[in-house]
């Protein structure tokens, strides 16, 4: 029997002001020197983390979303996130997204973002569960994802993001790269690498998340820290 977790979207009503991507890491404790130095060995793993920073919820579709969305993180839920246009992410300019649905609320933060165009490129080559190097034609596009970049990856049914560490190309622009967190699912030339990345998360602060989120004229998160579902 397989497991099919239950998954819920974020409501884009709920946008943020701010978002950081961070990926997991861990390091095995590899002893202590005659001075007195622990030493340690970086190795894979760990789990992705998403920091998100709210303004106050100012109409109504958005207060009703908030009211749906913080009962959804104290219960533990299943939340899948769509990485909003950020520094982290491949611009919008390299790849060549002109026109789509703009976030335009008319509040302060509205910044005219191209927030649900989906641009992906092919995966070349298998990779296994766990492993953390992934391989994609970026001919199309050229050079444009450097490291330090948050991209995606859609396998399986389920998406997931990584933070690209270590990059290079080849002559035709197919880019071999060390993404972290590793691989969740073994993918093929089947999958595809997605530049606006999505990823499975659990709040992991939903207490303070509602300390601001009070009955008003208006309604506010507190800063909200996610953690990947690993699924």
């Amino acid at each position: 029997m397989s497991y099919s977790p239950v998954i819920y979207d974020w409501r884009s009503d709920c946008v943020p002001l701010s978002q950081v991507f961070r990926a997991g890491g861990r390091a095995n404790e590899g002893g202590m020197t005659l001075g007195g130095i622990n030493v340690v060995s970086p190795a894979p793993g760990g789990r992705g983390e998403l920091h998100l920073e709210f303004g106050p919820f100012a109409t109504t579709a958005a207060n009703k979303a908030a009211s749906w969305t913080i009962s959804r993180m104290m219960n533990g839920a299943i939340m899948r996130i769509g990485l909003w246009n950020s520094v982290q992410l491949v611009p919008n300019s390299a790849l060549g997204i002109s026109n789509g649905l703009t976030w335009s609320n008319g509040q302060t933060w509205s910044s005219g973002a191209f927030w649900r165009s989906r641009p992906s490129a092919a995966i070349t080559a298998a990779a296994g569960r766990g492993t953390t190097t992934l391989t994609a034609d970026l001919g199309t596009y050229g050079e444009i994802v450097e490291i330090g970049h948050v991209v995606g990856v859609k396998a399986g049914g389920f998406e997931f993001a990584h933070m690209v560490e270590e990059i290079s190309y080849d002559a035709s622009d197919v880019a071999t790269m060390t993404v972290s967190p590793p691989l969740r699912r073994a993918v093929t030339t089947s999958d595809t690498l997605q530049f606006r990345p999505s990823m499975l998360v659990q709040c992991m602060n939903a207490r303070e998340v509602m300390n601001n989120f009070q009955s008003g004229r208006h309604m506010a998160f507190s800063k909200a820290e996610f953690v990947e579902a690993l699924v």
